[in-house]
Order: C-alpha cells, then sequence, then structure tokens
C-alpha cells in the first residue's frame, strides 16, 4: 500500500498529472487495531478519491460521518444508506463522532441496538437475556451505553432519514414532583423525564400520532403529584403505547426497578464489596422495603447512593456475574409473577412491577430476532444447554 501511494504521487505530480481514485478492500486485514486507525486516518489525509470497504469499528471509530455509507442485504438486493447533510448539526455530529469509539462504533454493524443510559444496564441487560437463553452475540445484537439521558442523537443517526438501522431503547422513569427552575418557572417535564423522553423519540422518528396520544396523556398523568410510594396513575397506558416505537421506559431508576427480581443477587453482590455488619444490615433492610414496593422516595435515594458508593458500573459488572446463572422463569414463579415455563406476551411481562420494562424489551427482541418467546420452553432448554444453572 505504501508502494502504491507513493506511485500514485508520483503520478500526479508528473507534467501531466492524472486524477486518483483509490478502492482499498478490507485494509484491517492483519493489521494491529490502533495501526488500523492509522492507516486509515493517513489515507483520509492523502489527496485520493477514497472508496475503502471494511468491517472494522476500529476504522469507523477514526471516519467522519459524512463519509460512511451503509450498505445492508435484503432479500438478495443490497442498500446503501448515508447521513444526509444538515439532518445533524455540525457540533452534534462532531459529537457523534466522538461517540462512535472502538466499541460503540459496533452500532453500524449490528443486526440490533438497544439504546441504554450507562454502564449498568449495558451489563445487566445481555445478563437477564443470558439467564432466559437469550445471547446476544448469537444474533448480532449490541447493547450501547448513550452515557445520560439524551438519547435524541442516536436514535436520529440509526433513525429511518440516516442509516436506518434496527434499534431499541430502555430508559429509567426517574419519576419525580416538579422541581423550580432558578427563576421560579416549574417544568412540566421533570415530573416524568422518562414518559417525555419516549414522547421525544417518538416524534424524531415520525410516529405523529403516537406523539399526539403521550404529550395529552404525560399532562394529564403529571397534574397529579408523585405518592410517598409507589408511581403516578394511569402511567401504565402510555408505557405501553411507548413499546410501539421501541421505546421502553422504567418506573424509577435501574436499581430500584430490579430490586424485586434480583433480590438474592444484589446482597451477594452487595456483600461482596461491604464486610461490615451494620452496612450490610442498612442495606438489607433499604432491600426489603424497595422489594416491597413499600419504600419512601427518600428510601429509593438511599438504596441508589449505597450502590453509587460501590460505583454502579462496578457493582453491575459483578451483579451481571450472579444474574447469568439465574433461572428466569423460576424466579418469576417464585417472586408470584407468573407460572414457570410458559410462554409470556410482552404485555404480561411489562405488567411485572418494577422489572416489566426491561422483561418486556427482551420478550419483543426475543421474538424479533429469534422467533420465539423469551421464556418459551424452547428457549429454556437452550439456556440449559448452555450450561446456565438453576435456582437450588
Amino acid at each position: 500500500m505504501a508502494l502504491l501511494l507513493e506511485h500514485l504521487r508520483l503520478r500526479r505530480a508528473a507534467s501531466q498529472g492524472e486524477d486518483t481514485l483509490l478502492a482499498v478492500e478490507e485494509p484491517e486485514a492483519h493489521l494491529h487495531p490502533s495501526l488500523q486507525r492509522k492507516v486509515f486516518a493517513h489515507l483520509l489525509r492523502e489527496p485520493n478519491r477514497l472508496l475503502l470497504t471494511t468491517h472494522s469499528p476500529h476504522i469507523v471509530a477514526v471516519a467522519p460521518l459524512s463519509s460512511i455509507v451503509l450498505a445492508d442485504s435484503h432479500d438478495g438486493h443490497t442498500t446503501a444508506s448515508v447521513v444526509p447533510p444538515g439532518l445533524i448539526p455540525p457540533d452534534v455530529s462532531s459529537d457523534l463522532e466522538r461517540y462512535l469509539n472502538v466499541t460503540r462504533a459496533e452500532v453500524l454493524f449490528a443486526r440490533e441496538v438497544i439504546f441504554v443510559e450507562g454502564a449498568a444496564d449495558a451489563y445487566l441487560l445481555p445478563a437477564l437475556a443470558e439467564a432466559a437463553g437469550f445471547h446476544f452475540d448469537d444474533y448480532g445484537i449490541v447493547v450501547s451505553s448513550v452515557e445520560g439521558t439524551d438519547f435524541a442523537p442516536y436514535s436520529t443517526l440509526l433513525g429511518p432519514k440516516a442509516f436506518n438501522r434496527p434499534h431499541w431503547v430502555l430508559t429509567d422513569g426517574d419519576a419525580a414532583n416538579v422541581e423550580p427552575t432558578v427563576n421560579g418557572v416549574e417544568r412540566t417535564a421533570s415530573k416524568e423525564p422518562g414518559l417525555w423522553r419516549a414522547k421525544q423519540l417518538a416524534e424524531l422518528a415520525g410516529l405523529n400520532s403516537l406523539t399526539a396520544d403521550l404529550a395529552k396523556g404525560i399532562e394529564a398523568v403529571t397534574e397529579a403529584d408523585l405518592p410517598e410510594t409507589g408511581s403516578r396513575p394511569n402511567r401504565s397506558p402510555l408505557i405501553e403505547s411507548a413499546r410501539e416505537a421501541r421505546i421502553y421506559v422504567g418506573e424509577h431508576t435501574l436499581e430500584v426497578d430490579i430490586a424485586r427480581l434480583l433480590s438474592k443477587e444484589l446482597t451477594a453482590t452487595y456483600e461482596a464489596f461491604r464486610t461490615r455488619r451494620d452496612s450490610r444490615e442498612a442495606f438489607a433492610e433499604l432491600l426489603s422495603a424497595v422489594s416491597d414496593g413499600g419504600a419512601t422516595q427518600q428510601q429509593q435515594v438511599e438504596f441508589v447512593t449505597k450502590i453509587e458508593g460501590i460505583g454502579k458500573g462496578r457493582f453491575a459488572q459483578r451483579l451481571a456475574t450472579h444474574v447469568g446463572d439465574l433461572d428466569l422463569s423460576g424466579r418469576l414463579t417464585e417472586i408470584g409473577s407468573s407460572p414457570v415455563n410458559r410462554a409470556h406476551s410482552s404485555a404480561e411481562l411489562g405488567r411485572i412491577r418494577g422489572a416489566g420494562s426491561i422483561l418486556a424489551l427482551l420478550e419483543d427482541l426475543s421474538q424479533a430476532v429469534r422467533g420465539i418467546p423469551l421464556l418459551s420452553p424452547a428457549s429454556s432448554a437452550s439456556g440449559a444447554a448452555a450450561g446456565k444453572g438453576h435456582l437450588k
């Protein structure tokens, strides 16, 4: 390649120079990842018209969004997608280019993408799927954290007006009562930010009817203050409606929502990091209140704060180890949510207190890529065959 580049340089510099098109097929072959980025960055600086094909996220990580043409095959033919000029503002485009680092650039090669808020979700979601015998890597599914709650740029990037890639969004409910701004004006969106995020994403997807229904419904729901325990009434129909756009909104925060389903695993994880008896007892007391659904808002905050003291990402790493060995069907029976070894609809799983939205997402995703329910006997058998343990 070095000789070819020098040859092209000499031809261009000749008295009767030639215009050239340099085509390179998969330059990542036999190259160390860091060299892949280095070589492609060098090619971009060359005064060539360049056509390059690649399967390397390392190369995509240093490619300008405006230069990417995403090719996909369907029913024997290939389609190509680009980010049209003007769709994404230049500053947001720069942010997205930084976002597409080596790991996150996988979203452009994935069959399905799940956008989540943070590292904790990214660790936990694949582990829960594995507990049902559903292994994401087998189906080209990538979970990608946006490190926050602003999903709009990422949903736009993979949306129908740009790369048009199948994607899902899992976000916390984060329900709260109105908090005044600096100038004293109340922020309606602060009451149910998770639902407002769903409305925004539905609007970006061009789902006008759903957007209008969500806006009207959220305004009605937020007329009530958040109760001391539990959630605002009439949220459930809105959450179910948001699923039509592949947007899954939790009740509170991730750690609170999984407390009932994964109380044993949460206990084991916390005790792996905290050996003091008083600390363990305090955590157990908070976990019990949160699991039972009777925790106050203050208790929920204290519960999450204890996990944050370890680090939410670090805690989730260890938690995922325990969750991967869980018999998910058995656990749902144990907590009284459903009989074991029976297929469940997304609506049924979505009604499970706490983790309902997470389970509904996994159910819909399983149906989309595997064509079988998440918790069907067939999926349970596949999990057992993969060596996954069961509750003793």
